[in-house]
C-alpha cells in the first residue's frame, strides 16, 4: 500500500520538530531553512502578524525566540494532517516549555520554566512548509511572570487539558469513515453556533471542556460553557456573526480549523470586561478538536487576543509595560 501525502508530511512534519529540540543556535538556522519554503508566508499573532520569506522569519521569530528559551521543547498534544481546497496541510496544539533566561517582545524573563501555549496550521509542498498560520499564548506568559490585566475572566486562566481519550499524535493512517464522521460534526456544530439557534447539547458531551487562552479562559463541562463562555459572547458580540476558514479538515477522530479572521462580529455589549465600541471585531482563530462517539468532547481553542482586546481599545503589552514599570521601581 502506498503511503498517502498526509502521512508522508506529517512525518516531515516530525522529523523537522525532533531536529529543532535537539539542535543548539548554532544549527538552529539550517535546521529552519532545510524544512521551510525561502519565500514562506508565516501569520501569526500580534505583534508579530505577517512575516514573508525565510530570513525574516528568523530574524523576527525563531531567533529571539531561542534567545530567551534556549532549552524549549515542543510537547504537542493533537497532531494531525489532511487536505481542504486542493492544499495539504499539518496541524499541532500543545504547548512548547522551556527556561526563561532573556526577555522577549518586552516580557521580563523570569528564569524559570515556562510555558508557551501554542496552534500551529501549516501548508506543505515538496516537503517544505511554504505557510503557516501560528497562534501563541502571550498573555498567559506575562501572566506566568505575575501579572494580570486587572479584570477577571470569564471561565479559568492557565489550565492545560490533554486529550481525553487514548493519544492526539496521530501516527498511522485513519480509517475515513471516522474522518468524515469527525469533519461533519463540526462543520454542522459550526453552522449552529454562528446561526445561534442550536442547543450546543446536539454536538457536545456533558463533561466537554473548551480549552481557550488568557482573557477567556477554560470551562470544564457543557453547562460551565454555556454559562461562563458561550453567554459572554452572546451577550458581547451581538447581531450577526461571520467569517471563513483558511483551513478546516479532519482525520480519525481529530479536527482542526484556522481563519484569519475566522470570526467577524460586533462588540455591541459588555464583553470581557470592556465597554461596547460598537466596532466589528476581526478574530484570528484556530481550533483543534476531539470526538468521541457521536459526540464532540474537547476543544482547543486559540485566539490572538492581544490583536482582540487592541481593537477594543486596550494595548496589552502597553499595559504590561506599565506594570514592569511599577514592580522594578
Amino acid at each position: 500500500m502506498s503511503t498517502s501525502i498526509a502521512q508522508t508530511n506529517r512525518e516531515t512534519i516530525r522529523r523537522y520538530w525532533q531536529q529543532l529540540d535537539a539542535a543548539d543556535a548554532r544549527d538552529l538556522s539550517d535546521i529552519v531553512r532545510q524544512y521551510t519554503a525561502h519565500d514562506i508566508e508565516w501569520h501569526g499573532p500580534q505583534p508579530f502578524n505577517d512575516i514573508d520569506g525565510i530570513e525574516g522569519l528568523l530574524e523576527a521569530w525563531w531567533l529571539p525566540l531561542r534567545r530567551a528559551f534556549p532549552d524549549l521543547r515542543r510537547r504537542c498534544d493533537v497532531l494531525l494532517a489532511g487536505s481542504f481546497r486542493g492544499q495539504d496541510w499539518v496541524s499541532a496544539s500543545g504547548n512548547f516549555e522551556g527556561k526563561f533566561v532573556q526577555d522577549w517582545l518586552g516580557i521580563a524573563a523570569t528564569g524559570e520554566k515556562t510555558c508557551l501555549r501554542f496552534g500551529e496550521v501549516m501548508a506543505l509542498e515538496g516537503g517544505k512548509v511554504v505557510k503557516t498560520y501560528w497562534l501563541t499564548d502571550l498573555m498567559d506568559v506575562m501572566q506566568q511572570g505575575g501579572f494580570h490585566l486587572g479584570w477577571a475572566a470569564p471561565a479559568t486562566e492557565g489550565l492545560r487539558p490533554p486529550v481525553k481519550y487514548g493519544g492526539g499524535i496521530i501516527e498511522n493512517e485513519q480509517d475515513p469513515h471516522e474522518t468524515q464522521q469527525t469533519l461533519r460534526l463540526v462543520e454542522a456544530m459550526l453552522f449552529g453556533l454562528v446561526r445561534k439557534d442550536q442547543p450546543m447539547s446536539l454536538y457536545w458531551t456533558d463533561d466537554m471542556i473548551w480549552n481557550s487562552p488568557s482573557g477567556v479562559g477554560t470551562a470544564c463541562g457543557l453547562d460551565d460553557f454555556l454559562r461562563r463562555v458561550h453567554s459572554e459572547f452572546l451577550r458581547g458580540l451581538g447581531g450577526g456573526w461571520s467569517g471563513s476558514h483558511n483551513a478546516r479538515y479532519a482525520e480519525g477522530r481529530f479536527a482542526v480549523s484556522t481563519g484569519w479572521p475566522s470570526l467577524v462580529a460586533e462588540h455591541n455589549g459588555y464583553f470581557l470586561g470592556q465597554a461596547p465600541t460598537g466596532k466589528h471585531l476581526s478574530w484570528r482563530i484556530m481550533d483543534f478538536w476531539e470526538r468521541k462517539d457521536d459526540l464532540l468532547t474537547t476543544n482547543w481553542v486559540h485566539i490572538d487576543m492581544v490583536n482582540v482586546f487592541m481593537q477594543m481599545g486596550v494595548d496589552i503589552f502597553d499595559r504590561y509595560r506599565q506594570y514592569r514599570r511599577e514592580t522594578e521601581a
